[in-house]
């Protein structure tokens, strides 16, 4: 199927900075007010407004998302100071999430790539070649549980101290991020204060990464998903089969700024979020990407997935697995 070019889609990537001033600042309001309203509250009523600011954060983080990749807010200097402080909140440091997320952008759907800005997928051959503790640690990258533990593997572990372990002067803001979040825990500790920072903070943001972990696995690992090992052609778009697109209802879409019409924003990640949809209608190509329902069983399946077979050009699942 012969998709629509860059320089087809390139109109719709006009912003409309007004209407983006209005998102930012009604998510971070939003995000900020739950926040300190379900540290100030007490009882069942203040742990339901933590939920509301974590779906709130989950919305800021893909506002952010776009803001890296130049879809939303691009060019005034405060929207990047802004979303500089964001990403600290966010345990998401732009310097980390720009690098590693344009390498993801550049080789989507080419497994010996995936492991970097993204959840890995290895060969059936690389799976034989492993050791028992690779093995095990492949597993686990790959298990739901990792996404419920999402604030502390993907992104504490793997977005903050990993990062700046390796190369410290290139992501000083991880060091910026680690100094955010241990200050707050410290005075919230030293002010006898450890509940109202778990609602204002952990419970908001464990859940954003939950959210976020999930939907960015499903996106690249769903069932009829197909891996390449390289590009017949370099700068060739990546195939409408290697992302998935979110099948959920419309306030659904908007809560989650349109981030589901992945294989959209994957073909020009320059379109502002408000205008995906748009796209979607008037390009039905768009319309035949691979569908994933937010839904239990869907998800088990997605998450049923373990390796990348090049002789039947498929996923196996671990239940395959352990016949082989």
């Amino acid at each position: 199927m012969q998709l629509p070019s860059r320089k087809d889609l390139k109109p719709y990537a006009q912003e409309d900075v007004r209407r983006s001033k209005i998102e930012l600042f009604a998510t971070l309001a939003s995000t900020l007010a739950a926040g300190a309203l379900a540290a100030l509250l007490s009882g069942p009523l203040a742990y339901l407004v933590a939920v509301l600011a974590g779906l709130a954060a989950t919305r800021l983080f893909v506002l952010l998302h776009d803001h890296v990749h130049g879809a939303f807010l691009r060019k005034p200097r405060w929207a990047k100071l802004v979303f500089w402080w964001v990403g600290l909140l966010l345990v998401t440091p732009l310097s980390v999430w720009r690098q590693s997320h344009t390498y993801h952008h550049r080789r989507t759907g080419l497994y010996r790539s995936a492991q970097i800005g993204s959840f890995p997928v290895w060969t059936v051959q690389r799976w034989r070649r492993a050791s028992l503790l690779e093995k095990s640690a492949y597993r686990c990258i790959r298990h739901p549980a990792n996404a419920a533990l999402g604030l502390f593997t993907v992104f504490a572990i793997g977005m903050v101290l990993s990062p700046l372990l390796r190369r410290p002067k290139a992501h000083w803001d991880a060091a910026a991020c680690l100094m955010l979040h241990g200050s707050a825990l410290t005075l919230a500790l030293s002010w006898g204060a450890f509940l109202p920072w778990c609602r204002a903070l952990l419970i908001p943001l464990g859940l954003a990464a939950f959210i976020g972990s999930v939907l960015f696995y499903v996106q690249h690992n769903f069932p009829g998903v197909a891996y390449q090992k390289q590009r017949a052609r370099r700068g060739e778009p990546a195939p409408l089969n290697c992302t998935s697109h979110l099948q959920c209802p419309r306030w659904a879409h908007r809560w989650l700024a349109n981030i589901g019409y992945h294989t959209i924003h994957h073909h020009h990640e320059a379109i502002p979020f408000y205008r995906l949809p748009e796209v979607w209608r008037d390009f039905p190509e768009f319309q035949q990407s691979p569908r994933v329902a937010p839904t239990p069983w869907a998800l088990k399946a997605c998450y049923a997935l373990a390796l990348w077979d090049d002789g039947q050009q498929r996923m196996l699942t671990w239940q395959e697995l352990s016949r082989l």
